[in-house]
């Protein structure tokens, strides 16, 4: 710092640059401490937090697994958007359900268990009419399009294709 020649002492100007810089560095470490005071909260808090996380993960994933098989299996009947506007909609006795509806026909509520009973097909759903649709719980079951990287049974591969479903079609409710 220049200082006044008669005082010895800085200049005003040189002590407000002073001044001015100072408080910068501090507002700089000021925001550097509570940031890492964020991060180490953080990291605290973290593996309470990571069951939830890894549930909703694991939820997108089958949910994304079910919307494959949805392209798949489901498309062409109950179309794109699960509306029941499919391509092969028309040619149909009876019209696909619209499974966009699904919860607000059911009182608010979507009805996962009745949706599962349905879509499996191995079990007679009352109401289900002239079984049109397939029996997806069979298809599922023989199906080894989709190698499943484990030792899962037929069994076990149609119930977790057809929970996916499940899952996917409570992600595509009004």
């Amino acid at each position: 710092m220049v200082q006044d020649r008669r005082l010895g002492k800085p200049t005003r100007k040189e002590r407000e640059i002073a001044m001015r810089s100072a408080n910068k560095r501090h507002a700089a470490t000021v925001w550097w401490t509570i940031g890492v005071i964020l991060a180490l909260a953080a990291t605290a808090v973290a593996p309470r937090l990571l069951g939830a996380d890894q549930a909703t993960e694991d939820r997108a994933f089958f949910v994304a697994k079910g919307r494959v098989t949805y392209r798949v299996y489901c498309i062409n009947c109950h179309g794109a958007k699960g509306m029941g506007d499919g391509t092969l909609a028309e040619m149909l006795t009876t019209k696909p359900a619209d499974l966009t509806l699904l919860k607000s026909n059911n009182d608010g509520k979507y009805p996962a268990d009745e949706v599962r009973d349905i879509i499996d097909g191995r079990n007679n759903v009352r109401g289900h009419g002239m079984k049109e649709m397939p029996v997806w719980g069979d298809v599922f079951q023989t199906s080894s399009l989709e190698p499943s990287g484990s030792d899962e049974s037929g069994d076990e591969r149609a119930r977790r294709k057809v929970h996916e479903l499940v899952l996917y079609l409570e992600s595509i409710q009004q």
